[in-house]
This record gives C-alpha cells, sequence and structure tokens, in this order.
C-alpha cells in the first residue's frame, strides 16, 4: 500500500485481485521443491480432506504424464 516493497513467491499462491499488488514472474523460469506434511493419523476437516484427495490426485496424474 506504500508504494515499495517486493515479495518473492510461488505462482498463484497469492491472489492479487482486487488489491494494488501484482504479480510478475522471474525469468527464467525457476523451479522449488514443496513438501506438505501432517501429522500421522491428523483428524481433517472435509474440506481439508478433500484438499489434500485433490493435491494427491494431481501429483498422481503429473508423476503419469513425466
Amino acid at each position: 500500500d506504500e508504494g515499495i516493497g517486493y515479495a518473492i513467491t510461488l505462482d498463484r499462491i497469492i491472489n492479487t485481485n482486487g488489491s494494488n499488488l501484482c504479480f510478475r514472474p522471474l525469468a527464467p523460469t525457476l523451479q522449488a521443491g514443496l513438501c506438505v506434511v501432517w501429522k500421522k493419523y491428523q483428524v481433517f476437516t472435509k474440506a481439508a480432506e478433500l484438499f489434500l484427495d485433490s493435491l494427491q490426485q494431481t501429483i498422481r496424474t503429473t508423476d503419469r504424464q513425466n
């Protein structure tokens, strides 16, 4: 809001719609590894379960394509 500053983040992890922020990709493209972890026997909300199921399906699909 002050007109200064930078943030380095993963693509689309921050919703900038309706704000004064904008996303500018770095060139050349940089890649980063990412781990998602949770406690064994963790009880999740339905929303969290759906998110993890979707994430796992996306990972499986991506792995098959590579």
